[in-house]
C-alpha cells in the first residue's frame, strides 16, 4: 500500500534549530524540501539569510578517509563479506574528540601512504637508471667526462635501423679527427662513444643529426656505468626496507580501521546535514522549512516538536502538491517492493502493485527455472546466508528473502516437470549401469511441450486478468466504477467466452459471452463522441483491442522457452559427463562437469528467469493499469556506509 502523506510546515527560533534538526535526523521520519515550497515564499525569499556553506570542504574531509580506508584495506582482519554494521550512539557520531582522533589517524596514514610512493618512486627512477646503464658496464670512463682541453666526448645509442658502418664512414668523410668506440650493441640499440677535436664539433654535429641516435643524460653520474650501478642497487635495498617499515606502520594502523570509518561516516552525517540547510529558510531570529512526513509518523514528530517554542502544521495534500512515495506492506511482500521500484514508483494517486505483484512473480520463476536441484541450491544459498549473514536491512537482505521463496517455487515446478539437475537420474542410470529409470512428472516439457505451453498461456491470461481487475478497482476508488466495468469489465466478458467456444461444452455459453462482450463494447466505447456514427464506428474499432490482448497472452509462451532451454542445457550437461563410463576418470570428469557445467546452467538460467518475470510485471501486468512517476521518501537521516546509528538514547 501506499502510505498517505502530510505536509509539515515548520516556524522555529534560530537558536533552536541545531536541536530541532538533529531530532528529526534521529528520528529519521521527515523529507526536508526547499524553501520555495514555504507559503508566499517570493514575498519573505528577501529577508532570508544565507547559510554557511561547508559541503566542499567536508567533501575533501570525506575524500581524505576514502584515500586512509583504502590504504589499510588489505591488511584488515578479514571477516564476513557482508558483515554488519558496527553499532553506535548518535551522540557519539558529533562528538569532536572521537573526530579529532580519527582525522589525526587519517592524516597518519595518508602521511605514510605518500612517504611509500616516494620510496617506490625512487626505486622506480633507480631501476630505469640501472636499465639505461647497463649497456655501458665495458666501458671504464667516469661517465661525468665529456671533455679535455682539446677534444669532446659524446655519447650516443643508436636505434637498431642505424647502419653503423655508414654513420662511421660518414664521420671520416666529414672530418678525420673523430673517433668511434663501440661500448656494446644488441638487436635494440647499440651504444657508442664519440672522441673527436673540439675543431671538428660542427662537422661532427651535421653528421650525427642525420642518423637516429639519442644522447643519454649522465651529467648528474659520477663514476663509471658498473660504480653507478652498484649505487643505484644500494639505493633501490635501502628505499625498499623504508618502504617495508613504512607498510608495517601501515599494519598497525589497520587494526584502529573501526576508527577510521566512523570518521567516515561522522564526515557524511555533516555533509547530509549540510546539504538539508541549504532548503531551510532563516532570517537573523527565526528559521522555516517545509517538508513531508508519513501519517503513521506524526505522533513521532509531534513529540519533537512539542519539546520547542515553535509553530508547525501538518496537513493533507493539496491539489498541484506532489509528495513523495513511501509503501508499506506486511514482511512476505516487503522484498518485492525493489521490484516495483526498479520499475518506477506509484503515482500519489495510483495503487501499489506490489502484493499482486509477489505471487506471480514467485510462480513465474519457479516455472522458468523449474529444476528441483536448481531450487533447492537457491534455497539454501539464501535460507542459510539470511541465517548466518544476518544482513541489514536493504538490497542484500531482500533479494535473499525473494531467493528463499523463489527457490522453493522452483523445487515445485521441478518436481512437476521431474526435472533434478536435468535429466540427472535418467542419464546415470542408462549410461552407467544400463537401466531405465522413469522419474514422475506431472508435466514434460520436453516430451510434451503442448501442456505446458497451456498452462503457461492460461496462467498468463489469469495474470493479465488480475491487472484488469486493478484497473477496475482503481477507477472504482476515484468513483468511476461504472466505466471501469464498461471499459474493462465488458472485455473480462468477451476475453472469458471466446476460449470457450473452442470447447463443444462449453461452446454455448461462450457464444452467449462473446455477443454480449462484443456488443456492450461496440455500444459503450464511443460513450464519450457527440456524433451518433462516431459512437458506433469508436465502439466496432475497439475490437481490435483484442489483438493486443492476444500478443499480451503469447508473451506469457516465454515461460515454456526459458524451462526448455534450461532443461536442455542440463541435459547437455548430463551427457557430456557421463560419457567417458563408470570408472575413476570418468567420474572426476563427471564430477567436474557436473559442478561446473550445473552452476553455469544455474547462473544463466536464474538471470534469464528473473530478467523475463521481470518484464512480463512491467510490460504485460503494469501495461494494463500501473501508473508510474511517483518520487521516493528520502527522508533526513544519516546515510552512513559502516556505521549503524542506534536511537536508544532516544528512547
Amino acid at each position: 500500500m501506499i502510505l498517505k502523506m502530510q505536509k509539515l510546515t515548520l516556524i522555529g527560533f534560530l537558536a533552536d534549530k541545531e536541536s530541532i534538526l538533529r531530532d528529526l535526523m534521529k528520528k529519521k521520519c521527515v523529507q526536508i524540501n526547499g524553501p520555495e515550497n514555504i507559503q508566499d515564499y517570493e514575498s519573505i525569499a528577501q529577508l532570508a539569510v544565507p547559510g554557511v556553506a561547508q559541503t566542499y570542504e567536508l567533501e575533501q574531509e570525506l575524500t581524505k578517509f576514502t584515500s586512509a580506508i583504502r590504504a589499510v584495506a588489505p591488511y584488515e582482519e578479514k571477516g564476513s563479506a557482508f558483515s554488519k554494521k558496527e553499532i553506535s550512539d548518535f551522540s557519539s557520531m558529533l562528538d569532536k574528540e572521537i573526530y579529532s582522533e580519527a582525522a589525526s589517524l587519517r592524516d597518519e596514514i595518508n602521511s605514510i601512504v605518500k612517504q611509500i610512493a616516494e620510496q617506490k618512486n625512487i626505486i622506480s627512477r633507480s631501476q630505469l637508471q640501472i636499465t639505461s646503464l647497463e649497456p655501458w658496464t665495458d666501458l671504464d670512463l667516469d661517465l661525468s667526462v665529456t671533455q679535455t682541453k682539446s677534444t669532446a666526448l659524446l655519447y650516443l645509442t643508436a636505434a637498431a635501423d642505424v647502419n653503423l658502418e655508414e654513420f662511421e664512414a660518414k664521420l671520416q668523410e666529414a672530418t678525420p679527427l673523430c673517433y668511434v668506440h663501440k661500448v656494446s650493441s644488441s638487436s635494440e640499440l647499440s651504444c657508442l662513444l664519440l672522441i673527436y677535436h673540439k675543431d671538428a664539433q660542427d662537422a661532427v654535429m651535421n653528421v650525427v643529426k642525420g642518423f637516429n641516435t639519442n644522447r643519454p643524460d649522465f651529467a648528474s653520474l659520477k663514476g663509471n656505468a658498473a660504480e653507478n650501478i652498484s649505487s643505484l642497487k644500494n639505493k633501490i635495498e635501502t628505499c625498499s626496507k623504508e618502504a617495508q617499515r613504512l607498510t608495517e606502520q601501515l599494519k598497525v594502523a589497520a587494526t584502529s580501521s573501526k576508527l577510521l570509518k566512523k570518521g567516515f561516516d561522522m564526515v557524511t552525517l555533516q555533509i547530509d546535514d549540510q546539504k538539508v540547510r541549504e532548503n531551510i529558510f532563516q532570517t537573523q531570529s527565526v528559521f522555516a522549512l517545509t517538508g513531508w512526513l508519513t501519517e503513521n509518523d506524526m505522533d513521532k514528530v509531534k513529540k519533537i516538536l512539542d519539546k520547542y517554542p515553535c509553530y508547525y502544521t501538518m496537513v493533507q495534500p493539496e491539489e498541484g502538491d506532489d509528495p513523495p512515495i513511501k509503501l508499506k506492506n506486511n514482511k512476505f511482500v516487503e522484498p518485492y517492493e525493489m521490484i516495483t521500484e526498479m520499475y518506477s514508483l506509484p503515482t500519489p494517486d495510483g495503487i501499489d502493485p506490489t502484493p499482486v505483484l509477489t505471487p506471480f512473480f514467485i510462480l513465474f520463476f519457479g516455472m522458468m527455472l523449474a529444476d528441483a536441484g536448481y531450487g533447492l541450491i537457491l534455497f539454501l544459498l539464501c535460507f542459510i546466508g539470511l541465517k548466518k549473514l544476518k544482513p541489514d536491512e536493504g538490497f542484500l537482505k531482500n533479494a535473499m528473502n525473494i531467493g528463499v521463496a523463489c527457490g522453493l517455487s522452483t523445487i515445485f515446478w521441478g518436481v512437476m516437470y521431474g526435472g533434478y539437475f536435468g535429466n540427472l537420474v535418467t542419464q546415470v542410470a542408462e549410461s552407467w549401469f544400463g537401466v531405465t529409470v522413469t522419474v514422475p512428472a506431472v508435466f514434460d516439457p520436453l516430451n510434451d511441450p503442448m501442456s505446458v505451453m497451456l498452462l503457461s498461456l492460461i496462467l498468463g491470461a489469469i495474470h493479465l486478468f488480475a491487472g484488469m481487475g486493478v484497473k477496475i478497482y482503481m477507477l472504482a476508488k476515484r468513483g468511476h466504477l461504472l466505466d471501469g466495468l464498461m471499459d474493462i469489465g465488458l472485455w473480462y466478458v468477451l476475453l472469458i467466452g471466446l476460449p470457450m467456444l473452442a470447447l463443444p461444452v462449453t461452446a454455448g455459453i461462450g457464444k452467449v459471452l462473446s455477443i454480449v462482450g462484443a456488443a456492450g463494447l461496440i455500444l459503450t466505447q464511443g460513450r464519450h463522441e457527440k456524433n451518433i456514427f462516431m459512437k458506433l464506428i469508436k465502439g466496432v474499432m475497439s475490437l481490435y483491442d483484442i489483438t493486443s490482448y492476444l500478443s499480451d497472452v503469447l508473451s506469457y509462451a516465454r515461460i515454456l522457452a526459458l524451462g526448455l532451454a534450461g532443461g536442455v542445457i542440463a541435459n547437455v550437461m548430463n551427457i557430456m559427463g557421463t560419457m567417458p563410463g563408470l570408472n575413476i576418470i570418468g567420474v572426476v570428469v563427471f564430477v567436474a562437469i557436473f559442478a561446473i557445467g550445473h552452476a553455469f546452467n544455474l547462473a544463466i538460467s536464474g538471470l534469464g528467469a528473473y530478467v523475463h518475470t521481470s518484464r512480463l510485471q512491467y510490460v504485460e501486468f503494469f501495461g494494463k493499469f500501473y501508473e508510474a512517476g511517483g518520487r521516493p521518501f528520502k527522508p533526513f537521516k544519516a546515510n552512513t556506509k559502516y556505521t549503524l546509528i542506534s536511537d536508544k538514547e532516544d528512547k
